[in-house]
């Protein structure tokens, strides 16, 4: 699938070859480009086979594989970290690519390209000649094995929780109503008990307190009901059986558990969302880094190294979270929000959704705090314009942890059981 880009020539010009030319030309070749989609395990060309494009890895995982037998890996951050070596200058193609997770490229017309390569170069330009074998650093060496796992089935991915698993389809199930969901939640007790004290919360309660599971699920409705139900048990996962990476875990949900009351807060306060999907969507917005770090410990050098493996996680929680959630069969808006949690210039023509309310609660996490100054300002992302939130008071001066501290700390009570 193809998409017009909106692109500028100051993304173009850290391109190989690309930055040989000079401004008119990357401004002609800016207004040539587009977009070009592929969903994980696509083949987006063949080896030996030729089309009029040339390539560029946007975000995403590709593989590319050689006839004998070659493999090599790419990943891309997004416009503004895209893969700077180009797919398709070279033809026939001397590899196949597949895309691994989905990708994102932004493609041009080739001929084009070499037509201003030989009237547009700059002056006494010198061509960097790269040795990537010699250049990649171990981390790269590493993203690109666990990269090969995923695609391989060998890196495993947690399961959801069974009975979040049954609530869910039985929710879908147009002959299932509030009394077989109850039962479903009745044979867990500890999911029973966290549903009734969630129904009894003041965010829920009614003028009597449900005084059994049916009046917890009547309450709430089916949907919200099973909103909660996986919100409440999604905990399961965030283990690991080594003790310095069950820290990280730990870490990781106590995080997730903010944004998750944060999001929540912010739906009430604004038309067209539903709190108790803000809430779910809070929680998983980072859940790629949970099988990453699982299995860590796999990586000697990844696993001693807290530097190395930061930056595994920024590289690959996204995407991974992607496949996590397409696995558990969420829908493409939540589906969306690991895949956006950290693209803070996340731009689109739609009304604001569930990725941008989870953009502004994570800045809003860190409003007034001295990890501020690593992010942008809240007032100056698209993400704020779309949810217009300056109608509603809220600012980078303005926080809504302020207003909403208590409310925000009972949400995060319900969810570690507290």
């Amino acid at each position: 699938m193809t998409k017009i880009a909106t692109v500028t020539p100051d993304m173009l010009e850290d391109l190989i070859p690309l930055r040989e030319l000079d401004q008119e030309a990357l401004e002609a070749l800016a207004d040539l480009a587009e977009y070009e989609d592929h969903p994980a395990r696509s083949v987006v060309f063949r080896a030996n086979s030729e089309d009029p494009w040339l390539r560029y890895l946007v975000s995403g995982s590709l593989v590319l594989a050689t006839p004998d037998g070659g493999r090599e890996s790419l990943v891309g951050m997004g416009d503004s970290a895209m893969v700077t070596r180009p797919l398709g200058l070279e033809q026939p193609f001397p590899h196949s690519a597949l895309a691994g997770t989905d990708v994102r490229l932004l493609r041009m017309p080739r001929e084009r390209v070499l037509d201003l390569l030989d009237h547009h170069r700059l002056p006494q330009y010198q061509v960097d000649v790269v040795d990537a074998e010699n250049t990649e650093d171990s981390g790269s060496q590493l993203f690109y094995q666990l990269f090969e796992d995923l695609m391989e089935d060998r890196l495993t991915l947690p399961s959801m929780p069974d009975v979040a698993v049954r609530v869910r389809q039985a929710v879908s199930d147009p002959d299932s109503g509030a009394p077989e969901v109850a039962k479903i939640i009745q044979a867990d007790p500890v999911v029973a008990a966290r549903l009734m004290k969630v129904a009894n919360s003041p965010a829920f309660g009614g003028a009597q307190p449900a005084d059994s599971v049916a009046a917890a699920v009547v309450r709430l409705g089916l949907k919200v009901t099973r909103e909660i139900v996986t919100a409440v048990t999604v905990k399961e996962v965030f283990k690991s059986s080594s003790p310095l990476i069950n820290q990280r875990m730990t870490e990781l949900w106590m995080r997730s558990t903010l944004i998750a009351a944060l999001a929540t807060v912010l739906a009430r306060k604004l038309k067209g969302f539903s709190p108790d999907r803000a809430l779910l969507a809070g929680l998983l917005h980072d859940i790629g880094a949970v099988p990453l770090l699982a299995h860590a410990h796999h990586y000697p050098e990844l696993a001693g190294n807290p530097n190395l493996l930061s930056r595994t996680l920024d590289a690959y929680r996204g995407q991974v979270g992607g496949m996590l959630l397409r696995r558990w069969n969420f829908p493409e808006e939540v589906i969306a929000v690991p895949l956006n949690a950290g693209n803070w210039e996340r731009s689109h023509e739609e009304a604001g959704d569930l990725a941008d309310l989870v953009i502004v609660a994570q800045l809003q996490s860190v409003a007034e705090t001295a990890e501020a100054s690593r992010y942008p300002l809240l007032s100056e992302t698209p993400a704020y314009r779309r949810l217009g939130l300056d109608a509603l008071g809220i600012s980078d001066s303005t926080p809504v942890m302020d207003e909403a501290r208590e409310e925000i700390a009972e949400v995060q009570r319900l969810l570690m059981g507290k």
